[in-house]
């Protein structure tokens, strides 16, 4: 019990040290490491960003931003059990802006913070992944259409992004599996997934 008790205080201050008042910005490669709840300072920006999650333990993992007047914003992640994804921060232009997050969980998680640049590229006509991802490419120009399909229970949402920082686009909201095509509206560069299941994405 002793040792499990020092093991979380161990893990709950390199996560606030890493996180405390003067902290790399929340654009460098940041990772922070922490069990059970936590709030992280991350560095104040309105700026884009991304950030993978991951959680250990079995019950409710949701993730807040804290905008800058200290109150909770975003709901970035609202899952149960295990959890490894990639999320959208400071996602609109009239963002408060994000000076930390709010971490409820029951087991050992990661928060790597990096920037939008670091997203993962969609750079071939076919993509595959399973959970909450974002994809960057190449700027849609004229008739682009997008073929999804998806295995999973729960939400399958996709938000495209013309412009990052402005308000997405929604493509897909579904529930369980989804097989279907859909517009991508011209210019976007930027793509949110949010699943819980396994997923193929292909341009055309």
């Amino acid at each position: 019990m002793f040792r499990r008790l020092f093991t979380v205080l161990t893990l709950a201050a390199v996560a606030f040290t890493t996180g405390g008042v003067g902290a790399t910005s929340a654009h460098a490669d940041t990772k922070y490491r922490g069990e059970g709840d936590q709030v992280l300072r991350i560095g104040a920006t309105k700026k884009p960003g991304i950030i993978r999650f991951t959680h250990d333990g079995e019950s409710n993992f949701i993730v807040h931003t804290i905008d800058s007047r200290g109150k909770k914003d975003d709901l970035l992640v609202n899952e149960i059990g295990p959890y490894d994804g990639t999320v959208l921060y400071n996602a609109y232009a009239a963002s408060n802006g994000t000076i930390g997050l709010e971490i409820k969980a029951d087991g050992a998680w990661t928060a790597a913070v990096k920037p939008v640049t670091k997203a993962r590229c969609w750079c071939t006509a076919t993509l595959r992944g399973t959970g909450d991802q974002v994809l960057k490419l190449t700027p849609t120009r004229g008739l682009s259409t997008m073929r999804a399909t998806h295995n999973g229970q729960s939400n399958f949402i996709v938000h495209a992004y013309p412009r990052i920082g402005s308000y997405p686009e929604l493509l897909i909201n579904e529930i369980g599996t989804y097989k279907g095509g859909v517009l991508l509206p011209t210019g976007t560069r930027l793509i949110t997934v949010k699943a819980d299941g396994s997923w193929a994405l292909v341009r055309r």
